[in-house]
């Protein structure tokens, strides 16, 4: 029998069911499992049989799984648990049944120059977030990215070790975040061409971009950007080529689409030549009366110019706050103004897909066209049943939920174990939002000998 598929049915830290595997990477084998203690489905990966044995690929596994127990963006497929089986280190994650961007690449699916940018549109916020942490994903690949409808992803293995093959060493690839970038640049062109990765490095190497004449220019220099990244030019940070992204995406989707008037056949017309005018002999204050005049009817003109320009520019800002996305867009829409989703959190008064604030905010004066940045909630988090675990799992547990451990109050309790959480403030299945506190009573040990 194969080594691995004899885990199948194994109970990882009395709690993580490996009930079948689902795919066997380069480095991992994932299992499908269950949580049996807060009774869902999970996902659970482990590195494969020979690398176990390799304690600098394991030691790097352990130290990436830490890390990433304390990334919380809605756009990195989330750890939930870590732990070591019979010298065998595993990461428990959520499970996710999207798409990977591979298998959208296999369907030989390509991407317009719009959907690219909204793509990278959200790709530069999941990277502005994961170089924030201080975490460079290093590996990142069509593998690692899922697809989600309205325009969502989600990046798994954030600075997990890999292997490049040939005897080479494992982990990390690369620890400049530019790599990244340039790496998510690689992706990019070819979701826009559907070219092969053999064809995408010959591409690249010769300097010489495949690209359909429909795609803009600027869209064209924001992955030649990508491209350039690591090494002098290109894009120094994720935050540049996020700007540059929401500057493409408003120059190729302005905000209130303005006609063009219909191009006008220019016919040859023959030009008289103008009769010569003698003009008057002019005295020198009749040349400064008449200049005075001009100048105080150029400042007027200007001056009506401006008011009538700006007053007829400047909109209203509604108030979208505990409006649905879909319901913002179109208040903002009759407004001539744009609806820029910039970051999502759990909000426990707010439900799912509704906006939480905005900025500028409701009330204010600001042109037409104008981009509305707003912050949309995720609903709110459930607190998990901790009872039973250890004090140490269950901060794991906590803090890899987005919650904040408060307070930890022992008692004496001679039926529990020690430091075994026996009871959470708030209880479990109170609804909270992101960052809050959630108070812990432990069981301490008897004073009795």
């Amino acid at each position: 029998m194969d080594r691995s598929m004899s885990w199948k049915g194994k109970v990882l830290k009395r709690r993580y069911r490996l009930d079948e595997r689902i795919a066997v990477g380069r480095t991992v084998e994932v299992f499908r499992g269950y949580d049996l203690l807060e009774e869902k489905e999970v996902a659970v990966k482990l590195p494969l049989p020979y690398l176990v044995s390799d304690d600098e690929f394991c030691d790097n596994f352990r130290s990436a799984a830490h890390r990433a127990t304390r990334l919380h963006n809605p756009g990195i497929v989330q750890v939930l648990d870590y732990g070591l089986e019979e010298g065998r280190p595993f990461v428990v994650v959520e499970m996710i049944h999207e798409r990977t961007l591979h298998d959208m690449l296999e369907l030989k699916q390509k991407m317009k120059a719009l959907g690219a940018l909204y793509f990278a549109l959200e790709m530069g916020r999941i990277l502005v977030y994961l170089h924030g942490q201080g975490i460079t994903h290093g590996s990142l690949d069509e593998w690692h990215i899922f697809i989600f409808p309205g325009r969502k992803a989600k990046v798994s293995d954030p600075g997990f070790p890999t292997v490049l093959g040939g005897g080479a060493r494992p982990y990390p690839v690369s620890m400049d975040s530019r790599q990244d970038i340039q790496d998510f640049g690689y992706l990019l062109y070819r979701c826009m061409t559907g070219r092969s990765n053999e064809e995408v490095a010959e591409d690249v190497k010769a300097g010489e971009l495949q690209w359909d004449p429909a795609v803009p220019a600027r869209v064209q220099r924001l992955v030649q950007l990508c491209l350039d990244s690591s090494g002098r030019g290109g894009f120094a940070s994720a935050e540049q080529m996020l700007n540059e992204t929401i500057s493409t995406l408003r120059e190729e989707q302005p905000m209130a689409a303005v006609p063009q008037p219909e191009p006008v056949a220019e016919e040859a017309v023959e030009m008289e030549e103008a009769p010569v005018i003698a003009l008057p002999h002019l005295k020198r204050w009749h040349i400064w009366v008449g200049a005075s005049v001009i100048a105080v009817a150029v400042i007027l003109v200007i001056f009506w110019a401006l008011t009538s320009s700006v007053g007829s520019s400047k909109v209203e800002v509604p108030n979208l706050v505990n409006m649905s996305e879909e319901e913002a867009r179109k208040v903002a829409a009759d407004s001539n103004l744009g609806i820029l989703v910039v970051g999502e959190t759990h909000d426990a008064e707010i439900k799912a897909t509704y906006i939480i604030s905005q900025d500028p905010k409701g009330g204010v004066m600001v042109s037409e066209s104008t981009l509305i940045k707003v912050i949309q909630s995720l609903g709110p988090l459930t607190v998990p049943n901790l009872v039973g675990l250890s004090l140490q799992d269950a901060q794991v547990v906590l803090e890899s939920r987005g919650f904040k451990v408060g307070e930890i109050i022992y008692r004496d309790l001679p039926e529990y174990r020690e430091n075994t959480v026996v009871e959470t403030d708030p209880s479990y299945g109170s609804k909270l939002s992101s960052g809050d506190a959630v108070n812990l009573v432990v069981a301490k040990a008897s004073s009795e000998l």
